[in-house]
């Protein structure tokens, strides 16, 4: 989306004509990001307190849905992703995202299959708070000049399809823990339409998978989790960000000669994940699922992000 606003003296702004995707970092940005973080943190203090309440209202409760072999889990939540895309910018991006979660698990007696599927949409803005403009001039055909502003904004999203399988490690569990290694399929696209695609990726990727189930008292339990990949295939726009053949789309010119194979030297994508049961009925489970990433890919320009993710999830 582009908004449009003329400037009194286009004089003064004629040296800003090659600026493109930048800004200065001034004061009160600083200040700016400052609340944004504390009104982030008191979202997230909510979450939890609302959670930690209803948690404790069901501390009677029954634990047979622990037991379901076939469980489905739908879940929302909000993440956080910082990108520095150098294809495009040099500066840093920010995101709130929205997610939305569906997944299906199959537990076994030595293992569990899982199918997981994660959409999110999100704006994307600069990291010091300030608007991204473009400076641009006109001549008419009396020769004014005339400098308009045209400010961007930037929505970026995508989706995460996982399926996998982990194996229990009988030789590490006992009561209290539960050891499972595997792997697992993923296809993940991320793209921002417009002209300035900052972050935009795709890759399919056989990861390498592990999880640890630590119970407590009462038959409580947290799961942790960690992933990353072990061979992929990145896709991304090639150096001249002009994807454009012949007689094809611009979604089937993307996907054309942008192909690379990749091991984990030069395509890393790690995960995270913390998962907590807030109370168990005997059909349903309510979860709180953490997940911190880090991703990096160095072709053609390099592509960072970090992320965090809080979600809510509801299995049946």
């Amino acid at each position: 989306m582009l908004k449009i606003k003329k400037l009194g003296n286009p004089t003064i702004h004629q040296q800003r004509l090659k600026d493109v995707a930048s800004c200065s970092n001034v004061g009160f940005n600083r200040r700016m990001s400052l609340i944004k973080l504390s009104s982030w943190n008191a979202v997230i203090f909510t979450f939890l307190f609302m959670t930690t309440c209803i948690s404790r209202g069901y501390s009677q409760q029954n634990h047979d849905y622990l037991l379901k072999k076939n469980q489905f889990r739908f879940g929302i939540g909000l993440g956080s992703l910082k990108t520095v895309d150098f294809q495009f910018s040099p500066n840093m991006y920010k995101s709130i995202r929205k997610n939305v979660e569906l997944g299906y698990s199959n537990t076994g007696s030595k293992g569990i299959f899982s199918a997981n599927l994660n959409v999110h949409l999100g704006g994307l803005t600069l990291n010091s708070g300030s608007d991204l403009n473009f400076y641009l001039k006109e001549t008419d055909i009396y020769g004014v000049e005339d400098v308009e502003i045209q400010e961007v904004e930037l929505t970026q999203l995508g989706f995460n399809l996982d399926l996998g399988y982990i194996h229990k490690i009988t030789k590490y569990s006992n009561l209290k823990t539960t050891f499972y290694i595997g792997g697992s399929l993923e296809e993940s696209l991320t793209y921002t339409p417009g002209f300035l695609s900052i972050g935009t990726i795709n890759y399919g990727s056989l990861n390498a998978k592990a999880r640890l189930d630590y119970n407590f008292k009462h038959r409580k339990s947290i799961i942790f989790g960690l992933s990353f990949p072990i061979v992929s295939v990145v896709t991304r726009f090639p150096y001249h960000n002009a994807p454009n053949y012949p007689g094809k789309s611009g979604i089937q010119g993307f996907f054309t000669d942008n192909n690379n194979i990749e091991s984990l030297g030069h395509f890393q994508n790690f995960r995270f994940s913390a998962k907590y049961n807030l109370f168990v009925r005997k059909h349903i489970a309510l979860d709180v699922t953490y997940e911190a990433s880090y991703l990096h890919y160095n072709r053609p320009e390099h592509l960072t992000q970090m992320g965090n993710q809080l979600s809510l999830g509801l299995n049946f």
